[in-house]
């Protein structure tokens, strides 16, 4: 799967360097793990076992990889979440609750979900690349939205693109706080409380 991280790449890697570059992200992702979402250009080429320089090279400055990292994040949340076929002969709520199971989960296991939904990190390239893939995650929720209307599933009274918007900023809003308490809530209680929402934005016939 192609993602926007792909314009910080150049266009023409050896596999050598394409490695080295992974390796930089790797290093770069343990880093805010660890801090809890700063990030120091010398310590993440220390981790990868690279020269600062690298860094520059393959990503122009700290943003770029940064936003890399952040890019990253999201395409493993598609690949988790919205990429996992589901069966056809189940109807859209149940698709759309057992996908809104699969986010939950992966939001609890992949710990960069924190800092990233939670906004730790301070870069303005973070802020950019999240705002660019929760306007992508609105149009493909918007284009389902809409799919569902069509077949009579959803009302069609709703405007489907402000729906989508107003559901996602929920959401991330919900997990966001949920993963920041010291205990946190269940996630049956956590996707019972968010479709119960759902269902207030966007309802069914």
């Amino acid at each position: 799967m192609s993602s926007t991280s792909d314009k910080n790449t150049p266009h023409t890697l050896t596999a050598r360097g394409d490695a080295t570059r992974l390796r930089l992200i790797a290093a770069a992702r343990a880093e805010l793990l660890e801090t809890g979402g700063t990030l120091e250009v010398a310590k993440v080429a220390a981790r990868a076992e690279t020269s600062p320089g690298l860094l520059y090279r393959y990503f122009g400055a700290k943003d770029g990889l940064v936003a890399a990292v952040v890019h990253g994040f999201y395409d493993s949340y598609d690949d988790a979440v919205f990429a996992v076929p589901v069966s056809p002969e189940l109807g859209w709520t149940e698709r759309e609750r057992l996908r809104l199971s699969r986010e939950i989960d992966f939001l609890f296991e992949d710990g960069l979900a924190q800092i990233v939904m939670g906004r730790r990190m301070r870069e303005p390239s973070a802020a950019q690349a999240d705002a660019e893939r929760l306007a992508a995650q609105i149009d493909m929720a918007a284009r389902n939205v809409a799919y569902a209307q069509r077949n009579g599933e959803v009302d069609p009274a709703v405007d489907a693109r402000l729906v989508s918007a107003a559901f996602l900023g929920a959401f991330r809003e919900l997990m966001a706080e949920a993963m920041s308490r010291e205990v946190t809530p269940s996630r049956q209680y956590l996707l019972d409380t968010i479709w119960r929402l759902g269902a207030s934005i966007i309802p069914s016939t």
